[in-house]
């Protein structure tokens, strides 16, 4: 036998139903939170070392370490790594970059950066690629080399 409600039990079924979903949609989203940082693995290679970044944004090294270049054991949080024969540069997922190593020019004096989304070590210095496409660089410039003053990649 089939049963036919009537013109406002439908409508209270079909509210009802509505609500339902919405609830159930709303609980889905609440559930699902801020993603993770995704981290890829890679590597980069100094001089005389070599660095790795793991899977969960921790990042291991070894070979020549004169200078502290390999002393990045506690860093975390890190999705990009760069290494040149002196200095190790992790670039961190709030922007921020770490340095570890030869400073005798002031390649590792990074720490007012921010908003930086690439990095790159050269010998005797360091760059930064920001979100706004500007570039920063710090270190001897005794070639020009950190004459970036006026670039903008955007």
């Amino acid at each position: 036998m089939k049963t036919i409600l009537s013109s406002w039990r439908h409508h209270y079924a079909v509210r009802v139903s509505i609500f339902l979903i919405t609830v159930a949609l709303i609980a889905g989203m609440v559930g699902c939170g801020q993603p993770e940082t995704e981290y890829t693995p890679m590597v980069a290679a100094g001089g005389g070392h070599t660095v790795g970044l793991r899977s969960n944004g921790t990042v291991v090294s070894v070979g020549a370490s004169d200078n502290g270049q390999c002393d990045v054991g506690n860093w975390t949080d890190i999705i990009q790594v760069a290494a040149d024969g002196w200095h190790t540069l992790g670039l961190k997922s709030d922007g921020t970059v770490v340095a570890m190593g030869l400073n005798n020019y002031g390649q590792c004096d990074i720490s007012d950066w921010m908003d930086i989304t690439e990095v790159s070590a050269g010998t005797w210095h360091t760059v930064g690629l920001k979100d706004n496409g500007t570039v920063v660089a710090v270190g001897g410039n005794d070639a020009g080399q950190c004459d970036v003053g006026g670039w903008n990649l955007a």
